[in-house]
């Protein structure tokens, strides 16, 4: 082969090089503003979607994981509900759920605001002001109460909820089950939740906000890590999560220390509390249409 040819070739061999490097140049540029714009990113698809957000926080609060475990209820609770002469109650799976009901109906009026409904039902249990109302479930007929971990509610466990049930006209309750979460710590140091227009952009990737929706509020709470197993007592692991108000009637649930979007299941949450037994008739009532 002539040196000519030989120059030529290598000529052509380092042009394909600087192609390739510039190539990955540029990709590696696009990819670190994508990394570096990711609000920008999705404010603009919201935009183009015409979804508005209300009330976005301004500030990141910092929140760490935490752990509990079941409160056993034992027979001075039933003596102290006891005490209120329109109650009679019964302990079940091993001291790990208390049920309750009413000898006459507790008057109330679910169109009242969610206060004056929370003050009724906290006048009838105990520990009452460690639960927060959370709404009512039509297909059950019962109000839901999630129990706080400063001021913070845990959302759908098992283990920290009140249900009271209504009777068929919906103007009384009839009774409740209960349970309770007790010895509850933190796993460690305080870390950032992710932004909450990140939590956002996760709801959007997931399908979840349409076109037209208005996200009204954010509130912080705990979700359950892993659930616990059928007949545990063992401790459970919840993590910070942001719960998405989405036109004041739809709720969202995103990790708050790993972005990851959790999918919320009332119904099934309910239907399997409905199968817990005491030697009392089961408050829960509905749920089979």
């Amino acid at each position: 082969m002539q040196w000519g040819q030989i120059k030529t070739l290598f000529i052509l061999c380092f042009l394909i090089l600087d192609v390739f490097l510039v190539y990955q140049f540029i990709n590696k540029t696009e990819q670190a503003q994508l990394v570096l714009l990711p609000d920008t990113s999705i404010e603009e698809q919201l935009e183009a979607e015409d979804i508005q957000l209300q009330n976005l926080p301004n500030d990141t609060p910092k929140k760490t994981r935490i752990y509990a475990d079941r409160y056993d209820f034992e027979e001075e609770d039933q003596e102290r509900l006891a005490e209120r002469e329109n109650q009679k109650s019964s302990i079940g799976e091993n001291g790990k759920i208390l049920t309750s009901v009413f000898n006459e109906p507790v008057e109330i009026d679910l169109e009242s605001d969610k206060s004056k409904i929370s003050s009724i039902v906290k006048e009838e249990i105990i520990f009452g002001d460690e639960y927060e109302y959370w709404g009512y479930n039509e297909k059950w007929n019962v109000l839901i109460f999630f129990q706080l971990h400063e001021d913070n509610p845990i959302y759908f466990n098992e283990s920290g909820v009140v249900l009271v049930s209504l009777n068929e006209e919906k103007t009384g309750l009839i009774g409740y089950l209960q349970t309770r979460l007790v010895d509850v710590k933190s796993t460690g140091k305080e870390q950032d939740l992710i932004k909450p227009i990140q939590a956002i952009s996760t709801l959007f990737d997931k399908n979840q906000i349409y076109s037209r929706d208005t996200v009204t509020e954010f509130d912080i709470g705990y979700y359950t890590l892993v659930p616990l197993q059928e007949g545990g007592n063992g401790v459970q692991f919840f993590s910070p999560t942001w719960n998405i108000h989405v036109n004041e009637e739809r709720n969202y649930f995103v990790n708050g220390l790993d972005g990851q979007y959790i999918a919320k299941e009332e119904d099934e949450f309910l239907e399997r509390m409905n199968k817990k037994k005491t030697d009392l008739e089961q408050p829960i009532r509905g749920g089979e249409s």
